[in-house]
């Protein structure tokens, strides 16, 4: 039979010192594992043939469109996977299926304090409809909502957002996409959501700086999008084309993807490489 030791009341303080502390290394220890504390981050997720970004910094996220309906998966794991709870903004560039497709689901899952829209009534039901009910949902969840305004700056800890253009009286709704800037110190991400050469080109004759590190290639490579003049002027080192695999639309056309390769730049897909994640360190700009 096992002999019992008895413990000195020294003893038993100086154990429960010691297992006090034992927890505080643990949970130590798990939070500097999480790349969130960690890391300022934008992540391209790779969401099929839909757009659907994720912005963390210093604590706080921004989510830029939300895929297809059936994009929730790959949303809700990516931002779980970064133990995101909340979002503290989500911005919808324009109410087209492949960009709003899981916003409503994700209203359900995550805490979110904003919304963004552009200001757009859909022309096709199913997207009127959609909108119709994020909209229901927000003011249901008391989710405040913006309409986006050229010159509206969002920060998100150290990115600074700020909306280039966001043309509501444009002819096509592509063209009434929200043109999004985030900052990080000297590293520029530019969002173009669908936006197609015409909106390129009130870009470019408005003189606005739309000089960036990283592009987000508008329209998911559409040949509609993404000008030589346009590119001439946006310089990006990377350029991260969402889109889905063997997608009816052949996205990436040739000839968006010449013009990249015209410039020089890195070209990455999702329909390749899966979620894209760039990381600032030290001010600068590294691709995982």
């Amino acid at each position: 039979m096992a002999s019992l030791i008895k413990l000195t009341k020294k003893q038993k303080i100086i154990l429960v010192v010691i297992a006090v502390l034992l927890l505080t290394v643990v949970t130590a220890v798990k939070n500097i594992n999480k790349t969130t504390s960690q890391n300022d981050f934008v992540e391209f997720i790779s969401v099929g043939q839909g757009d659907s970004t994720l912005i963390y910094s210093d604590g706080y996220a921004a989510l830029i469109d939300a895929g297809t309906p059936m994009s929730a998966t790959a949303i809700s794991k990516t931002l779980k996977s970064y133990n995101i709870d909340t979002l503290d903004v989500m911005i919808l560039s324009h109410p087209h299926d492949d960009h709003i497709g899981s916003a409503e689901f994700l209203l359900d899952e995550f805490n979110v304090e904003n919304i963004v829209f552009s200001d757009v009534l859909p022309s096709d039901d199913d997207n009127a409809t959609a909108l119709k009910n994020i909209k229901d949902t927000a003011e249901y969840l008391n989710i405040k909502c913006h309409y986006a305004t050229e010159g509206m700056v969002i920060n998100i800890g150290n990115f600074k957002l700020t909306v280039l253009l966001s043309d509501e009286k444009a002819e096509d709704e592509n063209n009434m996409s929200i043109v999004l800037m985030a900052e990080n110190g000297g590293s520029k991400f530019l969002f173009t959501g669908d936006a197609e050469q015409v909106t390129e080109r009130k870009l470019i004759d408005q003189n606005i700086n739309f000089d960036c590190d990283v592009l987000k290639v508008g329209h998911h490579g559409s040949r509609t999008s993404t000008s030589q003049e346009f590119l001439n002027v946006a310089t990006p080192r990377y350029s991260v084309i969402s889109c889905g695999k063997d997608n009816s639309y052949g996205h990436p056309h040739d000839v968006v993807v010449k013009r990249l390769q015209n410039i020089g730049t890195t070209i990455l897909r999702t329909d390749r490489l899966g979620n894209i994640t760039f990381k600032i360190i030290d001010g600068k700009i590294v691709k995982e």
